[in-house]
C-alpha cells in the first residue's frame, strides 16, 4: 500500500471525506439535538436523513450521502483499506477525473438497483456505506489487472480475473439472507462498473449516444474525443511530430515543462491516455534523472 501523501489527490479526498463522517457519527452518539424529528442524537440524525432509503426514492440527496455513512468500525475500517488498496492503481491508471465520476456514477446505480429490487419485493431496507461505489473500483481493477494475485478473504491468493466472479457470486448466493449486507447494492455497483468500464475503454463504440457518453463528455478535458472513433484519434497521434530535441539549457528548460504537462496529463486522465512517444520520454526522462542523482 502507497502512504496516504502520495495516493492521488481524488482518493484522498474520498477516504477523508469518509472518515470524517465517521468521526462526526461517532463523537456524535451522545450529542442529543432536535432538528425537527424529534430528540436523538447526532449519529441518529445522520442516519436518518443521510442512509439511502429504498421507499422515498426521491429523496434525491440519498443517492450520494448514504456512501460516506458507516458506524461500525469494522465496517468503515474495510471498506477504506479496500478503497485504498485498490483504488490507488485504479485512479493512477483512469486519472481523477474518471476515477471521481466512476466512482459516483457506481455508487448512485448501486442505489437505484436496490430501490429496483424494492420494487420486486427483494429488500426493503436503508442502506449505508461506501460498498456499491467498491465494487465499481473491484470492476475496474479487474478490467486493468486481470492477472494480479490477491488474498480472497485476506487468506485465500487468487486472480483478480476469478475473485471478481467469487464475489458476484457470493452476493447473489446471500442475496435474500437476511445477514444485514446491502448485497443488491453490491451487484448493483458491479453492473454500473462493467457498464462504466466499456465506455471507458471503447470510447463511442459502445453505448455512443448515451448518458454515460455525456458523462465523459462532462469530465473529459479533451470532450472532443468522445465523438470521435479511436481511429481518428489514433491517427491524428501518429500525425504529430516530436519536437526537435535541442541540447543545453534551453532543452533542459523545454523537457522540464513537457514533463510537467504529462504528468498534469496523468493526473487527468491516467496513465493509458498517454501515447507512446509521451510514455517513452517518461522513461527516458527518468533514466537521464537516475544519472543526474548518480544512480544506477
Amino acid at each position: 500500500m502507497k502512504p496516504f501523501k502520495y495516493l492521488p489527490k481524488a482518493l484522498q479526498t474520498l477516504l477523508l471525506a469518509n472518515a470524517a463522517v465517521f468521526i462526526i457519527a461517532f463523537l456524535g452518539r451522545g450529542l442529543e439535538i432536535n432538528l425537527g424529528a424529534g430528540y436523538g442524537s447526532l449519529t441518529d440524525y445522520i442516519s436518518y436523513y443521510g442512509a439511502f432509503m429504498p421507499r422515498v426514492p426521491l429523496e434525491l440527496w440519498r443517492y450520494v450521502t448514504y456512501m460516506f455513512i458507516h458506524f461500525d468500525f469494522m465496517h468503515f475500517f474495510f471498506n477504506m483499506l479496500m478503497l485504498w488498496m485498490f483504488g490507488s492503481e485504479v485512479a493512477e491508471w483512469m486519472g481523477s477525473r474518471h476515477f471521481i465520476s466512476m466512482y459516483f456514477f457506481c455508487g448512485i446505480f448501486a442505489a437505484l438497483f436496490s430501490f429496483f429490487m424494492c420494487l420486486l419485493g427483494l429488500t426493503n431496507n436503508p442502506i449505508i456505506g461506501a460498498s456499491g461505489a467498491l465494487m465499481g473500483v473491484f470492476v475496474a481493477y479487474y478490467k486493468f489487472f486481470p492477472d494480479r494475485v490477491i488474498l480472497m478473504f485476506f487468506v485465500i491468493p487468487m486472480r483478480i480475473k476469478n475473485a471478481m466472479w467469487v464475489m458476484i457470486a457470493l452476493d447473489i448466493l446471500f442475496a435474500n439472507s437476511g445477514d444485514m449486507i446491502a448485497h443488491f447494492a453490491h451487484l448493483g455497483g458491479v453492473v454500473a462498473g462493467f457498464l462504466y468500464m466499456a465506455v471507458f475503454q471503447n470510447g463511442p463504440k459502445v453505448l455512443y449516444n448515451s448518458p454515460l457518453s455525456a458523462i465523459f463528455r462532462l469530465f473529459s478535458s479533451n470532450p472532443e474525443k468522445y465523438n470521435r472513433g479511436r481511429s481518428s484519434r489514433s491517427s491524428r497521434s501518429d500525425s504529430v511530430e516530436e519536437p526537435e530535441v535541442l541540447e543545453g539549457e534551453v532543452f533542459y528548460v523545454n523537457e522540464q515543462k513537457r514533463m510537467d504537462e504529462i504528468l498534469k496529463k496523468v493526473e487527468r486522465e491516467g496513465l493509458q491516455s498517454l501515447s507512446e512517444s509521451e510514455r517513452d520520454f517518461l522513461l527516458k526522462a527518468g533514466d537521464k534523472l537516475r544519472r543526474r542523482r548518480g544512480g544506477f
